[in-house]
Parts: C-alpha cells; sequence; structure tokens
C-alpha cells in the first residue's frame, strides 16, 4: 500500500511525462487537423476549412500556453509534489474546449461525400486515440475524455444518418469505444506501476538501507543544485560533518545489533532537528553529513548543539563535529574538504565538541 508521499511521488512523475508525452501529441493533432481540412476543403468547401481550422486553433492556444507555462515553472524548480496535482486539473480544463472542436469537424456538410468523409474522419479519429493511449495514458481523465468527446460525436453522427453504411461504421465504432474503455484503465494502471516501481528502484539505490538516509549517491545528484541555488540566490549554505565518539567501544561493550540500533536513533534525531530543505546522508560507517542550504555558520552551530543536546539525552553517547560555510566560488570539494579538517580538530581536541573550519 502506497502512502500520501508515495502517491505525491508518483504524480510528481506521471504529470511531468504527462507534459512531456504533449509536445508529441500537438504534432499529431497538427497532422491529423491537416488532412482533415484538405478533406473538408475538397469535399464541403473552402470557408467550412479555413472555419474549423481556425477554430481549433484559437481553441489549442490555451492549452499550448499552458505547456509552456509548465516547462517555464518547472524550470525554476517552482513545480514539485506539493503543487503538481493541480497541473493536471488546469489541463483537463484546457483539454475541454480544444477535444470539443476537434470533434465538431463530424458535423460539417459535406453532402453526397457524407460517408466518405466520415469514414476518412473516422480513421483519423482512430489514429489519434492510438497515439493518446501513448499520450495521455498517464492521466486517465484526460484520455478517457478524449475518447469520449471523439468517438460519441462519431457513433451520434452515424445513427443520425440513418443507412446502412453508417449503421455498419456506427456499430464498428460502438465497438472500438467499449474496446478503448477496457484497454485504458489497463493501460494507465500499467503505467502507474512502472513508474511505482521506477521510483522505488531510483530510492533503493539512494538510500541507506539500515537508516533511510540518503547515501553518497544522493548527495551527489543534490549537491549541484544546492550549490547553483547558492550562486544565484548570493545566499551561503553551511555543512555538518559529524560522527559518533568512540563508536567501535560502543559496538564491543554493547554489540553490533545495539550499534545498528543507536545509528538508526541518531539518523532520527538528525532529521528530526533539521528541516525539510536540509539534506541528511550517511555519508559512511557512522560518519553523517548535514547539507544546509541557506544557512550561516551561526544558525549551524545552532543545529550542532541541538543535535548534540539531544543525542546525549536520549543516547549513552556523544559526537564530535566540524562546520564549514560555502563561499561563493567554492567547489564542493574544497567545503568538504575544509570540513574534514575540522572534524578531526575536534577529534584531536578530546571529542564531544565542534570545531569551524579555518576559512568559514
Amino acid at each position: 500500500m502506497t502512502d500520501a508521499n508515495d502517491n505525491a511521488e508518483i504524480d510528481f512523475e506521471r504529470i511531468n511525462i504527462l507534459y512531456d508525452s504533449t509536445k508529441y501529441g500537438y504534432l499529431g493533432v497538427l497532422g491529423a487537423a491537416s488532412f482533415f481540412t484538405f478533406t473538408v476543403w475538397e469535399l464541403a468547401s473552402p470557408a467550412l476549412a479555413i472555419i474549423w481550422l481556425s477554430a481549433l486553433i484559437a481553441a489549442y492556444i490555451p492549452r499550448i500556453i499552458l505547456s509552456y507555462l509548465f516547462f517555464v515553472k518547472s524550470a525554476r524548480d517552482e513545480i514539485d509534489k506539493s503543487n503538481v496535482k493541480r497541473w493536471e486539473d488546469y489541463f483537463l480544463l484546457h483539454s475541454i474546449l480544444p477535444f470539443l472542436a476537434f470533434s465538431a469537424a463530424v458535423f460539417i456538410a459535406f453532402g453526397e461525400d457524407t460517408f466518405g468523409a466520415v469514414l476518412f474522419y473516422a480513421a483519423i479519429t482512430m489514429t489519434l486515440l492510438a497515439g493518446a493511449m501513448l499520450s495521455y495514458s498517464i492521466a486517465l481523465s484526460v484520455l478517457m475524455l478524449f475518447t469520449h468527446l471523439l468517438l460519441v460525436p462519431l457513433v451520434v453522427k452515424c445513427i443520425w444518418m440513418q443507412t446502412d453504411l453508417f449503421n455498419v461504421l456506427g456499430a464498428a465504432l460502438i465497438f472500438a469505444y467499449l474496446l478503448f474503455s477496457r484497454l485504458i484503465p489497463r493501460q494507465h494502471n500499467m503505467l502507474l506501476e512502472n513508474i511505482s516501481l521506477k521510483i522505488e528502484s531510483e530510492r533503493r539505490s539512494i538510500t541507506d538501507p539500515l537508516t533511510q538516509l540518503g547515501n553518497r549517491r544522493l548527495l551527489e545528484f543534490r549537491i549541484k543544485d544546492i550549490v547553483a541555488a547558492s550562486r544565484r540566490s548570493k545566499e551561503p549554505f553551511s555543512i555538518i560533518l559529524l560522527d559518533v565518539d568512540y563508536f567501535k567501544k560502543y559496538n564491543d561493550t554493547y554489540g553490533h545489533a545495539d550499534g545498528d540500533e543507536l545509528l538508526v536513533k541518531l539518523s532520527k534525531i538528525l532529521v528530526d532537528c533539521s528541516r525539510d530543505q536540509d539534506l541528511v546522508i550517511r555519508y559512511g560507517g557512522e560518519e553523517f553529513l548535514l547539507v544546509l542550504p541557506r544557512t550561516d555558520v551561526h544558525q549551524a552551530i545552532f543545529v550542532v548543539d541541538r543535535i548534540s543536546s539531544r543525542i546525549q539525552q536520549e543516547t549513552k553517547v556523544t559526537i564530535s563535529a566540524g562546520i564549514a560555510m560555502h563561499a561563493e566560488d567554492d567547489e564542493f570539494e574544497h567545503l568538504l574538504r575544509s570540513a574534514d579538517r575540522a572534524f578531526y580538530d575536534a577529534k584531536k581536541g578530546g571529542r564531544n565538541q565542534y570545531k569551524l573550519a579555518l576559512d568559514s
């Protein structure tokens, strides 16, 4: 069973896929609209062709603008798990008018060529639905809307004409409609399962199995963004490198099982004393690394004091830590080495203390 956070991760992934896939959906609609505009031009009238195409383009403009805004805000990191779901609702609302505009073509008067035009339109619709299965299956509500608004008008048109050829075409379309209605939810569920498996696989690759904290792989993924954000905002960030004093002695005294329990408890304390935007990493063995965005060295000292106090209250151990603050032109590796030197100074100075990097 997935919890709320898992669902939020799935929504974030699939809605990003929805908008990314829609770029190709626009190409499909452009091709279909071009073919059918030519059909209307030849079998009905140029004026009707121009009116229908103009209405279709006007209907799609708001959704194209919506897609553009999504990509812009994504690039600025303004869309995250907390607000991404509303973008699916926006997409659904902005799809109603374009889908209606496209389906309106079936009611154009073609005179004696009506059956040929409707048959050609039905072929285009089936092709679009096949493409929509790839583009929109990640958003079930959008795909079902697309299916209903394209197929139902076609079926209504066939019933309205009341001829044998239209009856046969209508029956085929009803069969296709029922088939799509069964296949679409299955396709959607398969995609959700694949996304869940992908998220779980990625989570395992960047998560320490004992403490459930991030590992060095996660640090590699995240630190570039943190450094870039610090440079853009001109605000510093700090790191804290810490470990458990005399951990080997603790293991020898209480056993490795208790040592593991201590690390799990310590991890929980680190998370409790951190903010949501902070990065808490199991750096190796009993060593932990905290990356604190928008935090100067004085604020980092406050965090270390709070962590040290909680650990002494709730466990039988103490910690030593090194603190370093990022300067604008520093590379992260240099910052890490500075924190490491300060960390070893704390160890040499008697443990149960923190030291500041000389350049912080």
